[in-house]
């Protein structure tokens, strides 16, 4: 099967090819790199995006539910929240760190 292509605004490119086993959907930048990739397969969407920053903000929630949720960064890793926080797991919780661990609060409690 054929694909279709779109020129779009900004030298991007908008890329349908139909395939035995799944659709493919592709946004492309000018240089020809991924910015975006759909994979349509008979189990569900496979979502890929590739850019220099993501934003996503929600009036309410963010929910995620998956097998396993991986977050890796190069640089710092920053969560707030102007209410209570929670971490919680039924299996090991692990705190590594190569230099100190500061706990600070108006109460701690160990065990």
């Amino acid at each position: 099967m054929a694909a279709h292509k779109l020129d779009l605004q900004n030298s991007k490119t908008l890329t349908v090819t139909p395939a035995e086993d799944h659709d493919l959907v592709e946004v492309r930048g000018a240089e020809g790199q991924v910015e975006l990739r759909i994979k349509l397969t008979p189990d569900g969407p496979v979502l890929q995006m590739e850019s220099v920053r993501l934003s996503l903000k929600a009036a309410e929630s963010v929910n995620v539910e998956c097998k396993n949720f991986e977050v890796r960064a190069t640089e710092a890793v920053d969560m707030h929240s102007d209410g209570g926080m929670q971490l919680s797991g039924q299996a090991d919780v692990r705190v590594n760190a190569n230099g100190h661990v500061v706990v600070t609060g108006e109460m701690i409690h160990l065990n």
